[in-house]
């Protein structure tokens, strides 16, 4: 079985990244994406981000085909997180929730969700990103002891990748399997160090880019909010969208 519906109005959010985690969507990976903290920023002793809710604004793009949307996303510690993509008149096209390795993808429109891990998803396309989302969402804290440096290291999925880092906050990392993300235009968000931009280029070399628009940190979340209802829904594995 094939499902091409829900692809029409659905763009990427990693991030997260991620949670997510968190460009322009005139800016490329490629090249101007902006990385400098500004020095206003202070990271020494800052706020542990818990929860973050935020306007949200996404694209997709490859050589042959462009989409982008906007939205709004809600995250809460460890690995809970819920996207919303709004049609151009407001009505909700898609609604993305991640829960650890579980990914649900919901087409209220028609009726339909689909669920399973990030693994059942497709290496391209519009869904491929959410493959790596928890990846994309698990951003270094601020650390003044890594200043300006890149570290060679083995991430928390057991994979090799390469992180770098400047004024002590880190602004990319790569794998070979989930490929290159890059966090820019750090801000103090209420106390805490936070990239509103990001930039993500799969191994495949498709384009997800991410802009945060008004976050707000460590506001009460509700359990449920990240609970999809599925009770009036007709609902498939994750595997069938290709």
């Amino acid at each position: 079985m094939s499902y091409c519906v829900v692809k029409k109005g659905f763009v990427f959010v990693g991030t997260i990244h991620m949670v997510l985690f968190l460009l322009s969507l005139a800016v490329s990976l490629s090249g101007c994406l902006p990385t400098r903290i500004p020095a206003g920023v202070n990271y020494v002793g800052g706020t542990v981000v818990t929860t973050l809710s935020s306007n949200v604004s996404l694209s997709y793009a490859t050589p042959d085909r462009s989409v982008s949307g906007n939205g709004f996303l809600m995250f809460k510690k460890p690995d809970n997180m819920r996207v919303v993509i709004l049609s151009p008149f407001g009505s909700v096209l898609q609604e993305i929730y991640v829960s650890g390795e579980l990914i649900t993808i919901i087409d209220s429109g028609n009726g339909i969700a689909f669920t399973g891990t990030h693994t059942d998803l497709p290496a391209k396309g519009d869904f491929s990103g959410w493959r790596y989302i928890n990846w994309l969402i698990d951003i270094d804290p601020p650390d003044p002891s890594h200043r300006t440096v890149s570290v060679q290291r083995i991430n928390k999925f057991g994979e090799s990748e390469k992180a770098d880092f400047e004024n002590g906050m880190l602004i990319s990392k790569r794998t070979e399997a989930a490929g290159f993300v890059r966090y820019g235009e750090y801000a103090d968000v209420q106390g805490a160090p936070f990239p509103s931009n990001i930039g993500y280029e799969t191994a495949a070399g498709e384009k997800f880019t991410i802009t945060l628009e008004e976050p707000e940190i460590n506001i009460i979340l509700a359990d449920s909010a990240f609970k999809p209802d599925l009770s009036k829904l007709r609902v498939y594995p994750l595997s069938v969208l290709k």
